[in-house]
């Protein structure tokens, strides 16, 4: 069984194939940035280059309710600062890679509701999608015969982009009200457009979400918080995917050992990325989980060589 989508089908199967599976996130800049100059083919995808197993046809971001803010406020020789539909401000460099910096944000508990919902709302959640261009995505990865995802961000990590990390942090506890009805709004307006794109494109292999519930010390939020705010969200979205038949992938930043029960039961078949630096241990954590969860990462990004697999924690 060397086939890309076959292998990654076992292994989310919690079953072991003959090789492990290959995968990597790549941000796009870092081709321009730094490894063009190395060498790396202009017209030739990440996975094509290095032969992953995964490959996904399409990110999808819904569309901000404020157009009318979107600007960029200062541009130098080595970086940017633009404000998002969200009100949003981000510093990003413009000569190399790297996270951008969240500058400023524009929405609070009361300034959802005032200035941001009801033109959240409004917005048809497939504004400015090309379903043609994700379908011909879909066939050449098909065609490769590598295993085809549909990606996103969910509300943990839309919430942090939108509303900051202080200010959803502190909301998490003071304002819950506000955090249930953020996840709310977005929870429908991502189950309105997979539904469309499932009609319009077909179903991929299966889901790889983004939600990064930790940093580098402990996770975000406790374990009562993330049960009563988040997992209902979670499991009614991965709910919608798993009723399609798809498997599904949670990456996640940090240390979110604490959520994993949570993680388990909302339905998640595999987590990644594990991070080494964090004190995450693939061994240890395949003693409580292996017949839970498949486990992809868990390298140390500090070691000099560098490379990632997708592995089942039997």
């Amino acid at each position: 069984m060397n086939d890309s989508r076959a292998v990654i089908a076992a292994l989310l199967r919690k079953q072991i194939p003959e090789r492990m599976g290959v995968n990597e996130h790549f941000w796009p800049f870092i081709r321009e940035n730094a490894w063009a100059a190395q060498g790396m083919p202009d017209q030739v995808s990440f996975e094509e280059y290095f032969d992953l197993d995964l490959a996904s046809a399409h990110w999808y971001s819904p569309p901000g309710p404020r157009p009318d803010l979107v600007a960029t406020l200062e541009e130098k020789a080595e970086w940017k600062m633009t404000r998002g539909a969200w009100g949003d401000i981000t510093k990003t460099w413009l000569a190399k890679a790297g996270t951008p910096e969240h500058v400023g944000f524009a929405v609070t508990a009361e300034t959802w509701r005032r200035e941001f919902r009801e033109a959240f709302l409004a917005i048809d959640p497939t504004t400015g999608v090309d379903f043609a261009e994700i379908k011909a995505n879909a066939d050449r990865i098909r065609d490769r015969g590598r295993f085809l995802t549909y990606s996103f961000m969910f509300v943990f990590e839309w919430a942090r982009k939108v509303v900051g990390d202080v200010v959803m942090l502190e909301s998490l506890l003071l304002e819950p009200e506000f955090i249930h009805d953020f996840n709310r709004v977005f929870t429908d307006k991502f189950l309105q457009f997979y539904q469309r794109l499932f009609a319009e494109v077909g179903l991929p292999d299966g889901i790889h979400w983004y939600e990064d519930l930790g940093y580098t010390q402990s996770a975000f939020c406790s374990p009562a918080c993330h049960r009563e705010l988040i997992l209902p969200y979670h499991r009614e979205i991965v709910g919608f995917f798993k009723s399609h038949g798809l498997p599904v992938i949670m990456h996640t930043c940090g240390d979110f050992r604490p959520h994993l029960p949570a993680i388990v039961e909302a339905g998640v078949d595999c987590i990644q990325a594990m991070e080494a630096k964090t004190g995450m241990n693939v061994v240890e954590l395949a003693r409580d989980w292996k017949d839970k969860l498949c486990f992809m990462g868990n390298l140390d990004v500090r070691a000099s060589r560098r490379r990632c697999w997708t592995r089942c924690g039997a």
